[in-house]
Parts: C-alpha cells; structure tokens; sequence
C-alpha cells in the first residue's frame, strides 16, 4: 500500500517529514535492499539510519486500513541490518550486542550486574552527580532505582486455602530488578480481585528488546523458556498469565511471529498468546465501590498496550472507577522512550517528551499514570525537567493506593 494514511501518525515523521522517516518510506527502503536492487554500503547505512530512527510504537499499524503487519517487517529488516557487514561497529552498537547477546539472555548474570548498577547508584546519589557530563548526568536521570531486594527473590507464594482461581505473574528482568514495588502492588490488587498468584522461577525475560533491536535469534530462545516455564501452574491448569509491562505483554502475544510454521513452538506460541493477559484485563472496575476524589487523574497510553495489545479502555475504566474524572491528554504520540530509543536517539527522543509534557500539564493532573515502565521513567524525567509537582506511577499503584485509601 502507498495511500500514505499512516503519515500523520508516525511521531519520528512529524519531526522531520522526510520520507525515509515515515513508515512508507521504511517499508520500500527494506523492501528494495531485501530484493537486492540495492546492495551497496551506503544503501545498508541508510537504511540502518531508516530504522534505528523509528520508535516502533505501531501507530502507524493501527491507523492502516490494508492491515499491513509493520511490526514484523520492521524487526526484519532489524535483524537483517543487526548481521549486515556494512552496519558501522560504534562503541553504541557494541554495546547493544553484549547487552542483548550476553545479559538479557542470562538472568543471573543480568541481576548480578543490575546489583553492581546499585551500587554506582548510591554512590551517585549525592553532590557528585553535579560533576558528571550532561549525557551521563541524563542517563542515570531516566535509569530506574535498582530494587532491593528484587521481587522474584522476596516473592512468597501464599497458600491457596480458598481455592482461589489462579494467575502466573511475569516478574521478567527490568521489572523484577528495578520495580518490585510495582509488582508488590499488582499482586496486591491481583489478591484483593480474588486471584492466588504464583510467580515462575524458571521464567526470564520476555525477549522483547532483543527482538526491537534485531537479535531474533536471542528473543526466539527466550520465549522458548517462557513458554515453557509458564506451560502449566502449580496445580496442572493453564492459568492466566498476567503482565504489568505493556511491551513484554505486547510481544508474548506476538511470541507466534517469532517461529515457523513448521516449528514445534509456533503452536505452542500461539495457544500460550491466548493465555497472555494486561494486568487492566484482569480486574473489574466493581472493585471499587467509591472514587478517590484527592487526586486529579490523567492517563498516558503505553504505545505497546493501545497500538501493540489493542487496549485503551480497560486502564481508563478501572481509573475511572478509582478516581473518578480521568483528563485525557491531548497528544496521542508515543512519549519518547520506546525501550531503550531514549538512550540510543536522545535528541529525538527529547523533541517527542516536550511535546508530552506540554501536553499532560494542561491537563493540570497532580498525577500520571501509566502501563509501562519505560513511559513511567521517561515521562517523570520530562516532568523533572519541567519543574513540574506532578508525580508519575504505574497503574497496578494508582488502584493499589485507591484500595487503602481513607475512607
């Protein structure tokens, strides 16, 4: 399709309406490298500069009328530019493969690493972090609070006396080392919904950014474990899988796309996306029988959840609930963060969030919220920056916090 429909929705276009940045221009640049009708270094180059400028937000899949599935032609040409000879070898890219090759894919490694990340944070949390250089002052400004203890490690499963329905929680690799508090508050309200919990041990990352960022292969293995580690519960029933996290929600429904037809594990893939479950999915706004009126709501569409997973109403249904009147932004473009593009492509990253942020104080909310880590720390840096009071929290938090709210 060439009718263009998808240009007024795609942020990295807005920015700069050229069309190499524009999801048409995207698709043919792949397209004519894939066929070979363009072979040369400085086509890869361009089309690698294509790619990596995108957010991947599937905006643009949404608003296609012909259904074209942007999403796996952009992890492919990912993977193609990730093994291309021609894609420049910067300590950036370095980097990305250590990360994706040898940390996501080993989680004792990667908590072991995410402890030292700890203590570099203590140490920086303090007058020396004046002293730093503005980019190394930015990172460690969007980077999460490493968690202590983390939530798998802390995590006790309690008994199931009442025989209560069952959900399996993803801890996953971020989320397990930097948000146990968010987890803490999900089984909370997963609890207080009537569910017994139970958290995997033998689960690992969703492979989501691994395969964002063309390392196929990697995310392929990891969703072999999970699917595995989440075949059945402790009592031999396929439960529910719940995740808090919109892009690891996003691609364990999508974990099909990443095998062949032939492959034993494309079956599996596709009966285990059924049992994949928002945590908005799994809790009934009924829950709460009166709204908080103290705090002034307003909600921030995770691109994965509303563009990824289809979700836009549950999140707003159950705040709504819980708070009453939820202000609605009125900037529909993803924030900026897209798993790690606020740390490989700042500057645009940056334009996207000054957008957001104008935006969500117009609103004059005294709090955010959201269904995805990644937003939650891009736009609380955007609102730092801003000199903006207003806070930022998970959802699984805001109905944590209506549920022992005074009475």
């Amino acid at each position: 399709m060439h009718c263009g429909l998808c240009l007024p929705h795609c942020p990295t276009y807005q920015l700069q309406p050229l069309e190499r940045y524009s999801p048409r221009g995207r698709i043919q640049l792949a397209r004519t490298v894939h066929e070979g009708n363009l072979t040369e270094a400085a086509h890869h180059r361009d089309l690698s500069d294509a790619m990596d400028s995108c957010l991947g937000c599937l905006a643009c899949q949404t608003a296609c009328p012909a259904g074209v599935e942007y999403e796996i032609i952009f992890e492919a040409a990912k993977e193609s530019l990730a093994q291309s000879p021609a894609r420049a070898f910067t300590l950036k890219h370095v980097l990305l493969t250590l990360s994706m090759r040898h940390v996501f894919t080993q989680p004792r490694r990667f908590k072991f690493l995410s402890r030292i990340v700890r203590v570099f944070q203590t140490l920086l949390g303090s007058p020396l972090v004046n002293f730093l250089p503005k980019s190394l002052r930015r990172l460690l400004q969007l980077s999460p609070r490493i968690s202590k203890p983390f939530f798998g490690d802390a995590f006790v499963e309690k008994p199931n006396t009442a025989a209560k329905p069952s959900v399996m929680l993803l801890s996953g690799c971020v989320m397990n080392t930097a948000f146990a508090d968010i987890h803490r508050d999900t089984v909370l309200v997963l609890e207080a919904a009537g569910f017994h919990v139970q958290v995997p041990r033998a689960q690992v990352c969703c492979g989501a950014l691994g395969a964002h960022n063309g390392f196929m292969n990697e995310a392929r293995t990891l969703a072999r474990a999970n699917i595995d580690a989440f075949e059945m519960d402790a009592f031999g029933s396929e439960a529910a899988v719940v995740v808090n996290s919109a892009g690891c929600g996003a691609m364990m429904k999508h974990y099909a796309l990443l095998f062949g037809a032939g492959d034993p594990y494309h079956a599996k893939a596709d009966a285990f996306a059924w049992r994949v479950k928002d945590f908005s999915e799994m809790i009934s706004p009924q829950m709460f029988a009166s709204p908080r009126q103290d705090v002034k709501i307003t909600y921030q569409d995770a691109c994965h959840l509303e563009h990824g997973q289809g979700i836009t109403a549950a999140p707003r249904a159950l705040l709504s609930a819980a708070f009453g009147q939820v202000e609605e932004i009125q900037s529909p473009e993803c924030c900026g963060s897209a798993g790690i593009y606020n740390l490989i492509q700042p500057e645009r990253s940056e334009a996207l969030l000054a957008k957001k942020i104008a935006a969500i104080e117009k609103t004059g909310a005294s709090q955010v919220v959201t269904c995805n880590p990644g937003c939650q720390l891009q736009l609380r840096y955007g609102l730092a920056s801003a000199g903006s009071s207003a806070t930022v929290v998970h959802l699984a938090t805001a109905l944590a916090s209506a549920l022992h709210s005074p009475e």
